[in-house]
């Protein structure tokens, strides 16, 4: 056996050990629903469930709807995150940027939602202006913190490109 070979034979033995596996493993921490009635980029949290399979923990969503001329900040968590009223913190370099207030309520038994206000504010407009430049200046690599959680979103680069073209074409 050739030590070229032999070396071909190592790459793929470590290739299919060590990296297929998290290849397969690979989810999107993004997505987009781009068309002529709403803006969306949705951003997802994910973490390795007991099983070792990636789960969806928080799901936030930055959506503008034409037809309602409509723009805000929708979060999805899991049902068992409690409902009221919570501070929820746009964190950049590990330090707090901008403080949010979501107001959390179950719905049904699938999930738990709210929509974020600026905090000591009542507009979700307001909020959804706020938080998509923060997002924007960021690139979409962002934490934020709420009660004793902290949740790192990364979107996809093309994602981010998608939404902001779709924000700026309603602008005009």
């Amino acid at each position: 056996m050739s030590y070229f070979t032999l070396l071909f034979w190592f790459i793929n033995a470590f290739f299919a050990l060590f990296c297929a596996p998290l290849l397969a493993a690979l989810h999107p921490t993004s997505a987009t629903d781009i068309n002529d009635k709403q803006c969306r980029l949705d951003v997802f949290h994910l973490f390795k469930n007991d099983q070792k399979q990636y789960e969806s923990k928080l799901q936030l969503a930055m959506i503008t709807d034409k037809l309602h001329r409509q723009r805000y900040i929708a979060i999805k968590a899991d049902i068992n995150h409690p409902s009221g009223f919570e501070n929820i913190s746009y964190y950049r370099s590990g330090q707090p940027i901008e403080i949010f207030t979501a107001n959390w309520r179950k719905n049904g038994n699938k999930h738990s939602v709210t929509r974020l206000v600026m905090l000591g504010g009542a507009s979700d407009k307001q909020a959804f202006d706020v938080f998509t430049k923060l997002v924007e200046q960021d690139n979409g690599h962002f934490e934020i913190k709420t009660s004793g959680n902290r949740y790192r979103f990364n979107a996809e680069k093309q994602d981010l490109t998608d939404f902001f073209s779709c924000i700026q074409q309603r602008e005009k």
